[in-house]
């Protein structure tokens, strides 16, 4: 399970490449020579700017715009993951703490950190992970005030998946300065604990943040006991600290000032606790940071880990549209940027002007979701028959011919076919789309099923029930195929996408799609923000399409817990399969590779047939333009960057 709903911005990518870039020699001339200093302005998604820093976030906030690109610059996770080579691999030597040992049949784990240091000088120690520990199973327990209600909860955390992290771990304690232990529930696959659940974990710097509130001294409230009581009116029965709306003791309340200081955008500049990073950069003070979304960081001078950051600063820039990214690309004003592809054609002009062309792609696929809890749509979406129609009236073979300038591959499933031999892949998956684009399919399917098809008009129920040939369950007479769709605004290639696809709906079957398109972050607070379930569900959305997908971050074994397991956070439509579940949990305990494999193929080959989620054009995270200038440029498999590696050449 993994999770930044992973929520990257349009196309997904990761490919990355250590190269420094060269100026070729000619004529015997001395090669370019790097030099210290300069300042890196780096392009952010259209309508696509970071709005939380707490590396400890909510599906709301669970995204690569506020993760990889942003706040993992400045607060590292305790194991990292990918490389400037673009693999999908454990890294060593950018961890805070060596890699872990596994014993008593892999149910205890023993770590040990680095001595590395805290911005201030201070050491990280295992109390800085106990710390983030402690934080996170408050936030996660049972009991926990639902995120997004008035008794203002702590942040929860987007990767949660019952029964997963950290509930699978019985016990956790510190044994040394520089280490610690946990007892998990059972034994567990340890390269699946490694690559989806310690993957997790932040070291947070407890003398700095144990507080609850900004005048507050720092103290161990994140080890005291809180009292709570019930949240009247809610099944099951959630609960808040005392004292709603304000800062309790105890690890809640820690959580939910943190929470509330990361909500803060205007302040990020300027509030001490942002300064006290681990990161290679941390923000420049007083004007690191914007609420339109500019970003400014500078070297963290205390930084352990190697390479030391040579640049002067490292410029994030927000745009509200793609056309808006692409003129300051084309006058020269950004180190990286990207190329939308409805302007791919000016590729050369741009490499003459000193650019160089670098697809980013990565380990995810692309997707939206249905709201399965929505009390008129879902019991359509929850009929196999309707998602097998809906995904045969996706054209994805023309929309990257016409929109995606040919770049890409139709989505099948789950698991990501790049890079290229991806063992992971199954042969269902291999085997190209399990249901291709075909209107006349679409529109029998639902025939058989008790639709009176009206094409170019409005389908509706005309069989209700839950006989062989009837609508299904829940759907009434006269229902209608008519659903809202919101997406991402700012992206020509979606906008162009979302179209198209309206059209062929509503003229091949009479599938009636209301668009509307907002900001990203508003996208991901309709989806995310609403914590549908059986027992809540959301009636505000039927589909969301935030322009992108899934990255596996951090889970980055792609076994799914994330995504499809009843509940998990970065499940916003509340897909719900006993099925589903036993195969992605059979994924976390295999105990040899073969059985491994069979169980990933397993699980990816039900998702892929059971569609979820509305399976999209796999393509790179975006078409990136970096000054030839620019040595050292590397674009993560996982989309995370490494602005430490940059320099300039002379």
């Amino acid at each position: 399970m993994r999770s930044i709903p992973k929520l990257a911005f349009w196309r997904m990518a990761g490919v990355a490449t250590v190269a420094a870039l060269f100026v070729a020699a000619c004529g015997g001339a001395a090669a370019p020579k790097t030099v210290s200093g300069g300042t890196v302005t780096f392009a952010e998604g259209p309508n696509a700017a970071p709005n939380y820093i707490l590396p400890l976030a909510s599906g709301s906030y669970f995204s690569v715009t506020n993760l990889s690109d942003f706040s993992q610059n400045m607060y590292l996770p305790l194991f990292w993951f990918g490389n400037t080579k673009s693999e999908p691999v454990f890294n060593p030597g950018l961890s805070v703490a060596n890699k872990p040992v596994f014993s008593n049949n892999n149910t205890k784990v023993s770590i040990t950190l680095k001595h590395w240091q805290w911005s201030n000088g201070k050491p990280i120690t295992a109390r800085d992970v106990i710390f983030w520990m402690n934080l996170l199973s408050a936030v996660t327990a049972p009991n926990a005030p639902a995120v997004g209600t008035s008794s203002a909860p702590g942040p929860g955390w987007g990767a949660a998946v019952s029964g997963g992290f950290p509930t699978n771990v019985v016990s956790y304690k510190q044994t040394g300065t520089y280490s610690l232990s946990m007892t998990l529930n059972s034994s567990y696959n340890p390269t699946w604990f490694l690559y989806n659940e310690l993957s997790q974990i932040y070291p947070m710097p407890q003398a700095s943040w144990d507080k609850l509130s900004a005048t507050g001294t720092v103290g161990n409230y994140d080890a005291q006991a809180e009292t709570r009581t019930a949240i009247s009116g809610t099944t099951p029965t959630q609960y808040q600290p005392a004292n709603p709306g304000t800062a309790t003791t105890g690890a809640m309340g820690v959580a939910q000032f943190l929470n509330l200081q990361s909500q803060s955008l205007s302040t990020y500049a300027t509030n001490p606790l942002w300064q006290v990073v681990d990161g290679p950069f941390h923000l420049a003070p007083k004007v690191g940071f914007t609420t339109s979304g500019f970003v400014k960081m500078i070297p963290n001078k205390n930084y352990s880990g190697s390479p030391k950051p040579t640049i002067s600063a490292f410029e994030e820039l927000p745009f509200t549209s793609d056309t808006a990214e692409f003129s300051q690309l084309h006058s020269g004003n950004l180190t990286i940027g990207y190329i939308p592809t409805q302007d791919l054609s000016q590729k050369a002009a741009l490499v003459k002007a000193g650019y160089t062309y670098k697809p980013w792609n990565d380990f995810g696929f692309v997707y939206f979701p249905y709201n399965f809890t929505n009390p008129t749509s879902g019991p359509i979406f929850k009929q196999l028959y309707f998602r097998q129609a809906f995904q045969s009236l996706v054209n994805q073979p023309q929309y990257i011919k016409d929109f995606g300038a040919g770049i890409g591959t139709p989505g099948i499933g789950p698991v990501p076919t790049y890079p290229k031999g991806n063992p992971d892949v199954s042969p269902v998956e291999a085997g190209g789309q399990v249901y291709p684009y075909s209107p006349s399919k679409a529109v029998s399917l639902l025939k058989d099923n008790g639709w009176n098809v009206k094409p170019g008009g409005l389908t509706v129920c005309a069989k209700p029930g839950t006989a062989s040939g009837d609508c299904g369950a829940g759907i009434k007479s006269g229902a209608q195929l008519s659903f809202k769709l919101v997406y991402a605004s700012g992206a020509t290639e979606l906008t162009n996408e979302m179209t198209a696809m309206q059209s062929t709906m509503k003229q091949q079957a009479g599938i009636d799609l209301t668009l509307s398109s907002v900001p990203f972050g508003q996208v991901i607070s309709v989806a995310f923000g609403g914590a549908c379930t059986a027992a809540k569900p959301c009636s505000n959305w039927d589909m969301a399409n935030w322009g992108g997908g899934w990255v596996y971050s951090p889970d980055y074994l792609p076994t799914g817990g994330e995504l499809f397991q009843t509940g998990a956070s970065s499940n916003p439509g509340y897909y719900n399969s006993s099925t589903a579940n036993s195969l992605i949990a059979a994924t976390h305990t295999a105990a040899t590779a073969s059985g491994e494999t069979a169980a990933l193929f397993a699980y990816e080959d039900y998702i892929a047939k059971q569609l979820p989620v509305v399976f999209m054009p796999n393509g790179p995270y975006q078409l990136t333009m970096v000054k030839t200038k620019l040595a050292g440029y590397a674009q993560g498999i996982f989309d995370e960057i490494y602005p430490q590696y940059y320099s300039f050449t002379s």
